[in-house]
């Protein structure tokens, strides 16, 4: 699982135009978390094994992992399987990591672009351009 997927710009672009793909690398940022964690974040294990499928997180292999001795199949046949399971933490993987800084740089570029006098000011009361 360690082999490197080819990329391709098609497949790139594609990646980067899925909105899962963007909120995930989005949420994992730098750090990493676990697969309950993202859960929290209203994730899918759908939305994880896609993103896990097409290279853009990866287990974390800093996490240390408890091997039971008693495996089925490779599958721990204590009721801690789970547990394991839902507390791996999850990385982004070099292909993630790229498609952030793409979407960071891209955030920077549009902001840099818009003029201050087309930002118009928020109604909002709490909006800093409303205190005196």
């Amino acid at each position: 699982m360690n082999e490197r997927i080819p990329i391709d710009k098609a497949t790139l672009s594609d990646l980067m135009s899925r909105p899962i793909i963007v909120r995930i690398v989005t949420i994992l940022d730098i750090t990493s978390l676990s697969i309950l964690e993202l859960f929290e974040y209203g994730l899918t294990i759908n939305d994880i094994n896609f993103s896990m499928a097409n290279g853009v997180i990866a287990y974390d292999k800093a996490g240390k992992r408890v091997i039971n001795e008693e495996t089925a199949l490779g599958i721990p046949l204590s009721g801690d399987y789970y547990y394991n399971f839902l507390s791996s933490k999850i990385k982004l993987t070099e292909l993630g990591l790229y498609i952030l800084d793409t979407i960071k740089s891209n955030q920077t570029e549009l902001k840099s672009s818009v003029p201050d006098e087309q930002i118009s000011s928020d109604a909002d009361p709490r909006h800093p351009s409303t205190i005196s």
